[in-house]
């Protein structure tokens, strides 16, 4: 499997040059807080409604990603090389749509194609990044429907934070589909946490 690595914000790249959108964080950010929580629920309980995180800041060692995905998905090397190979075609499309565009002088066509080439890497070391991250998602959402979970509850940060709303939104639009929200709450000594809720 590939070596992840966090590379940066999403970019959008055209003749005028190469813009970093901030906004747009790399998905590197978020794998191993995913990582931890796919490992947390997968737990020996046949009936456990509720999942509560205890954070302790410790991470989980990257080479640990390749072991744990591949005991939910034998197959998942063949996955992510079809998944990359999608990507990397990808990009050769967008060097044709730029090849074809009329309104465009020859000089913009050149610099435009040079920019992508040259953000390849980065792009696609990106990319590979959102590939992991939302396999560890899926993998998530199958646990959360095969172990009937219904709460879990994670610390209050920017990462648990934006993993529970990938979920919640993959949740909502599954097949089946579950009702799925995430609140803030705080307890009686101010402590915040996150709760994403499973409705039937």
């Amino acid at each position: 499997m590939s070596k992840l690595h966090y590379v940066g914000p999403k970019v959008e790249i055209s003749n005028h040059g190469i813009v970093y959108k901030k906004s747009k964080e790399d998905k590197y950010i978020y794998l191993m807080t995913a990582l931890e929580i796919l490992k947390d629920i997968d737990n020996d309980y046949e009936k456990k409604p509720a999942y509560s995180h205890v954070f302790n800041h410790e991470s989980v060692d990257m080479d640990e990603l390749d072991t744990v995905l591949e005991h939910y998905d034998h197959n998942i090397d063949v996955s992510i090389s079809q998944e990359s190979e999608i990507y990397k075609q990808k990009i050769e499309h967008q060097i044709a749509h730029v090849k074809s565009l009329p309104q465009l002088t020859d000089i913009d066509k050149e610099v435009w194609i040079k920019n992508i080439k040259m953000m390849e890497d980065y792009t696609t070391q990106r990319e590979m990044n959102k590939i992991y991250y939302m396999h560890c998602i899926h993998e998530i959402v199958k646990l959360i429907h095969h172990k009937k979970i219904k709460l879990i509850i994670t610390p209050f940060n920017k990462n648990f934070f934006h993993v529970l709303n990938t979920l919640k939104g993959k949740l909502i639009t599954g097949k089946p589909s579950l009702d799925a929200s995430v609140i803030e709450e705080s307890d009686k000594n101010n402590i915040m946490s996150l709760r994403l809720m499973i409705r039937n």
